[in-house]
Parts: C-alpha cells; sequence; structure tokens
C-alpha cells in the first residue's frame, strides 16, 4: 500500500505541469519556433515516461499490494500475463532511447546555432528547400525508436507468464510476475543490462560534450540582455538533458542486485518504482521550472524627460 499511495502527492502535479509544457509545445509550432522538434521529443519523453509509470504501477505496485493474490493463486502459468510483462519492458526500452535522442538534437543546435534550414539552388533556379535537421533526425528516429525494443523482447512472445511470492521486504500475500517457456531460454536480465550500459554511456558522452559547450557559450556571451536570456534557455535544456540520465539507475539496481541473487533483488524491486518515478517528475519539473520560456515577459518602461526630447 505505501507503493501505492506515495504517487497521489507528486504525479498529479507532475501530469499539470506535462500539459503545460504540451500547450507551450503547440504556440511553438504556431510560431514556427526553431526548438519545435526538440520540444516535441522532449513530450513524447514524457508521455512515454507517463506510459511507463502506468505499466509499471500494474506490474510491480499492484501486484506486490495484494490486490491480486488470491486471483492469481488460482490461475495457471498462461500467456495472458506475459502480455503485461513484456508491455512494461517494451515501454522501457523505448524510454531508454530518449535521453540519448534529446542529447543529440541539443548537439545539433550547438553545431547549427543560426542556419537550422538547408536552401540549395538547382539548375532551373529553383530552391529546393531541405527540412529542419532536427526534424529530420526526429522523423527518422521516432520508428527505429518503436521497433527497437522488439529486438529486447522478442523471445518473450513464446514465453507464458506466471506469480510467484515476493520475498524480502515484501509481506506474505504480495506476489510478482517472472515468466516460463521463453525462445531459447534466454532471461531479460542480458538484454537489460547491455541496453542500459550501451545507452546510458552514450547518453554521458553526448552530455559531457553538451557540457563543454555550454561552458564555451558562456565565455563568448556579451552582456546583452538577449544574449542571457538565451543562457539561460541553453542552462535549462542541458539540466533536462542531464535529468534524463535518472531512468538508468533504477535499471542498473535491477540488474546489478539480479546477478547478485538472493533476497536484495527484491529489495531493488521494492525500490524501483520510486527509481522510475525520478525521470517521470524531475525532467519535466527541471525543465519548466528553469526554462525561460515558461516565465512572464517582463517589459521595461523608459521615461524621458521632456527638454531631452526636445533636443
Amino acid at each position: 500500500m505505501f507503493l501505492l499511495v506515495i504517487p497521489i502527492f507528486y504525479m498529479p502535479v507532475t501530469i499539470i505541469i506535462i500539459l503545460r509544457i504540451f500547450v507551450k509545445l503547440l504556440y511553438a509550432v504556431k510560431d514556427r519556433n526553431v526548438n519545435v522538434p526538440l520540444f516535441s521529443a522532449i513530450c513524447i519523453s514524457q508521455f512515454m515516461c507517463l506510459l511507463f509509470f502506468i505499466c509499471d504501477f500494474f506490474y510491480i505496485r499492484l501486484m506486490t499490494s495484494g490486490v491480486f493474490t488470491s486471483w492469481c493463486a488460482s490461475v495457471l502459468p498462461n500467456r495472458y500475463l506475459i502480455i503485461l510483462y513484456t508491455t512494461t519492458y517494451y515501454v522501457n526500452y523505448a524510454t531508454m532511447l530518449f535521453p540519448f535522442l534529446v542529447s543529440t538534437m541539443r548537439l545539433i543546435l550547438f553545431a547549427y546555432p543560426q542556419n537550422q534550414v538547408k536552401v540549395r539552388t538547382c539548375d532551373d533556379l529553383s530552391r529546393e528547400v531541405f527540412g529542419d535537421i532536427n526534424a529530420t533526425i526526429l522523423r527518422v528516429a521516432l520508428p527505429i525508436i518503436f521497433i527497437y525494443p522488439f529486438f529486447s523482447t522478442f523471445f518473450m512472445f513464446t514465453a507464458e507468464g506466471y506469480c510467484v511470492q515476493a520475498r524480502g521486504p515484501f509481506p506474505f500475500g504480495s506476489v510478482i510476475l517472472g515468466f516460463q517457456g521463453s525462445l531459447y531460454g534466454l532471461k531479460n536480465s542480458y538484454f537489460l543490462l547491455f541496453n542500459n550500459i550501451f545507452w546510458m554511456s552514450a547518453c554521458l558522452i553526448n552530455n559531457s560534450i553538451l557540457l563543454v559547450k555550454l561552458v564555451q557559450l558562456k565565455r563568448s556571451l556579451s552582456l546583452h540582455a538577449r544574449s542571457q536570456r538565451s543562457y539561460k534557455a541553453e542552462v535549462s535544456l542541458t539540466f533536462t538533458t542531464f535529468s534524463m540520465i535518472f531512468s538508468y539507475l533504477s535499471n542498473s539496481m535491477i540488474v546489478i542486485t539480479a546477478q547478485l541473487g538472493g533476497d536484495l533483488t527484491y529489495y531493488a524491486i521494492m525500490l524501483r518504482p520510486f527509481g522510475n518515478d525520478l525521470e517521470t517528475c524531475v525532467v519535466p519539473w527541471v525543465f519548466y521550472l528553469t526554462h525561460p520560456i515558461f516565465r512572464k515577459k517582463t517589459t521595461t518602461l523608459r521615461v524621458f524627460h521632456q527638454d531631452k526630447l526636445n533636443s
């Protein structure tokens, strides 16, 4: 019940913040802002995090609370339970790719800060306009992101799900899902370990480069107000990109404890939902609280004396 009640205190506020970010995205699309693809990637990432929260809510929180214990005790291993298991990890693998995508798009904005639209003149003097670089990356990346998880979950399609008593810190009656009969006897931990290490390493490399670029940008800034506002936006997006790394921490905890075995695995399972909630909540909160686009614009009124106007 502790796992069920705690999200009530922060998830409604997080959902409101995500909706406000989405509204700003709609305004950016209307104004043809250059950051529309990047904002779109952040919004889609947050939608996937919310979807992962819902899947994980049924997969861990409800199962370990004892809500389905009596029902699980009356059913044999079946293909229906594996649907929830596979869906949860499918969304998890898809969510892993978004921090790398967002950080890559940030690097593109640093590399081409002024010219995000390429124009080429043909022989007949007509102009062929190539789309925004980040928009092209987003269009190509989204199908790949939603196809990629199948390569890490394909072995579950022949498996059957079943319920097992949770040990460790969980009380009697708590159950978790497992599976048997997977293709070639493959286990999920190997794929989770590879994906977690690979995408976390790629994301850390991108974020390290972004940090260096941000320091260089700070040194080259003038005292102009517009430059300062632009710098604040860059800092906000950098912090937002860094905060996406939280998604890898809970996965790393599960993989490491699974290799150690024993009751440590169940302690990790107990803490995993809160680790996943970190990315779901921290990323939109950091973006919303630090980016100047969500602050009210202030206008400065200058008053000139009449004698100065006459002169």
